[in-house]
């Protein structure tokens, strides 16, 4: 029976209970001929009935189960060596030794206990940004952490990207040993190419695929198009979208023949692909579809409108015929799918209008939502710059804001950062400050860090938002707390320690923000003087609370202030590690 499948056994027993679904004979019966873990579920299911302490009656099958279920976690979790009490037909073979680390861990314990809380406890995204930056001081995780991290990066598949790379020899051989983690297996760093591209894992070989593609595209096109009849769909379709790297028409022919592919998932990444090359005949096809769509009606007005019957010839280019359940309308549903896969540009040059000009069209469509949505995937892969003035207005649009940060990605720092600091300075006089920043820190990639320039802007903001004479902005709020913790993660590391002494440093009490109240009249003469009295102390205590409210800060939340503390420390210790780094 397998590991999987003993387990499976259990949490059924459990699950219907155990008194009603007894689990299967071949883990209650001792058998030397099963494997080891076998048997020692078997032990741990008859040592309740061993116990000398054992009531003459019948142990409960339920604290068996229980036993034997506490007995597979641990043999889930670690490497177990059976002990005499399990008798083996044949003797376990010692696993292959780990190849020599070739990174050191940290050596600065207060930044390895800092590592340690954030794997064991979080956030996600400070999780992504510490191995992305031991991954840049040339340093790995220390042994003791990589079964944790192992676990993380098997419930993330986004934090895998970071984790790989600071794992090391001993985390590669570990993640060997357990299925659950063969994403993290492959061969050492000093691999060459033809080795890992023989015997690394996914990962690896997709990672060498795009570090070709930088350096050489056609041999890593050719690499690929060597190998694809000997990969498996699971392997083809990351491999075939590394080819988003250094994309040239000398890639068309293998995209056009990888239309025709077995697997789904390939044949929509090739499509994909080729709508980021406008000359391409997929693209030529797509646009000449959409161009038999389109009209102009009395007043010189464009109309477009979809076809009442499906196109068989569609298919093969990457749109679906058959409606999904969750669909309504087949023509509208054709419709997205045709503009998704068209370059964004034929628009533009087919109806002659800007992105904001063919938003405003849209709206008096009957085919809105259709066409918009359909532009939306578009730019999903093609990253138009175009359309980004159109996405950044879209503030309350979640899909718009995602597409926001591969398409700022295209910028160069001086640029992205000139567009969040026209927002900062535009936002700021509306106490918009908060909304600033967490825009800011939504439409920045997991890693990205802002520049020393920006960041002392924003903390020197900070300051004069939280501690000078006029409260700018809600500082009590969750919007507030979002802001504060984006600044630790995000700002540059040599603004980080003044950053910090906003909570460190108790402000001085003329500095505190005052409150724009009016103090209540103290009228209490006249036949009602007592119920005036009390009223106005009523509203000097409501006046009171009011004040202490408005300068509550999101750090005097114990909540926020621990994971202030935390990512400051250990952004800082990672700062340090980088400047010690050899190759810094």
């Amino acid at each position: 029976m397998s590991q999987a499948n003993l387990w499976a056994a259990l949490q059924q027993s459990a699950l219907v209970g155990a008194d009603r679904l007894a689990v299967p004979a071949i883990l209650t019966t001792p058998d030397v001929s099963t494997p080891a873990t076998v048997q020692a579920v078997q032990i741990a299911l008859q040592m309740a009935l061993q116990q000398p302490a054992a009531p003459a009656a019948k142990v409960s099958t339920a604290a068996q189960v229980l036993r034997a279920s506490a007995v597979a976690s641990v043999l889930e979790r670690a490497g177990w060596v059976p002990g005499s009490q399990v008798q083996l037909s044949v003797a376990l073979a010692a696993p292959a030794q780990p190849a020599q680390e070739l990174r050191a861990a940290p050596v600065d314990e207060q930044l390895t206990a800092l590592v340690e809380a954030v794997v064991a406890d979080g956030p996600q995204d400070l999780l992504a940004l510490s191995f992305a930056e031991l991954d840049k001081a040339g340093l790995r995780l220390p042994h003791g952490l990589l079964v944790a991290a192992l676990n993380q990066g098997r419930q993330s598949t986004e934090l895998r990207e970071w984790l790989l790379p600071v794992l090391g020899e001993r985390g590669r051989w570990l993640a060997a040993q357990n299925p659950q983690w063969a994403y993290a297996t492959g061969v050492q760093e000093t691999a060459d190419p033809e080795q890992i591209w023989q015997e690394g894992s996914i990962a690896q070989r997709v990672s060498l695929l795009e570090r070709e593609r930088e350096s050489d595209p056609a041999k890593a096109r050719a690499r690929l198009e060597a190998s694809l009849k000997e990969l498996n769909a699971k392997e083809r379709a990351p491999m075939v979208q590394a080819l988003n790297k250094g994309l040239s028409m000398d890639d068309e022919p293998l995209l056009e023949k990888l239309l025709a592919d077995r697997s789904k998932e390939v044949r929509e990444n090739a499509a994909r692909l080729l709508t980021r090359l406008p000359a391409s005949a997929h693209s030529q096809r797509m646009a000449g579809w959409l161009q038999a769509m389109l009209s102009c009606d009395d007043k010189g007005d464009w109309q477009i409108e979809p076809p009442t019957e499906g196109n068989k010839d569609w298919e093969r280019d990457g749109v679906t015929l058959q409606l999904p359940a969750y669909v309504k309308g087949e023509r509208s549903w054709w419709l997205q799918q045709l503009v998704a896969l068209t370059p964004v540009e034929f628009w533009q040059q087919a109806l002659d209008k800007s992105p904001e000009q063919l938003w405003e069209w849209s709206r008096r469509s009957d085919w809105k939502t259709a066409l918009r949505q359909g532009w939306l995937r578009a730019l999903d892969t093609q990253y138009d710059l175009r359309w980004l003035p159109l996405l950044q207005s879209m503030e309350s649009d979640s899909r718009a804001q995602a597409l926001l940060p591969p398409l700022l990605a295209q910028l160069s720092t001086e640029q992205r950062e000139a567009l969040w600091m026209e927002r900062l300075q535009r936002k700021q006089g509306q106490s918009g400050l908060i909304d600033s920043i967490n825009n800011i820190d939504e439409t920045m990639g997991p890693v990205a860090l802002l520049s020393q320039g920006i960041s002392q802007w924003i903390v020197d903001a900070l300051y004069l938002a939280t501690r000078g004479k006029q409260a700018q902005g809600n500082w009590h709020s969750w919007q507030a707390d979002r802001a504060v913790l984006a600044c630790a993660k995000r700002l540059d590391a040599s603004v980080l320690s003044r950053f910090a002494d906003l909570w460190r440093i108790p402000a001085p009490e003329d500095e505190l923000p005052a409150a724009n109240e009016t103090e209540p009249k103290e009228s209490v003469q006249g036949p009602n003087a007592e119920a005036n009295a009390e009223t106005i102390a009523r509203l000097k205590a409501e006046q009171a609370a009011r004040r202490a409210r408005a300068r509550l800060r999101p750090w005097d939340d114990e909540r926020v202030l621990e994971q202030l503390n935390r990512t400051v420390d250990l952004r800082l210790a990672l700062h340090a590690a980088t400047l010690a780094s050899p190759s810094y």
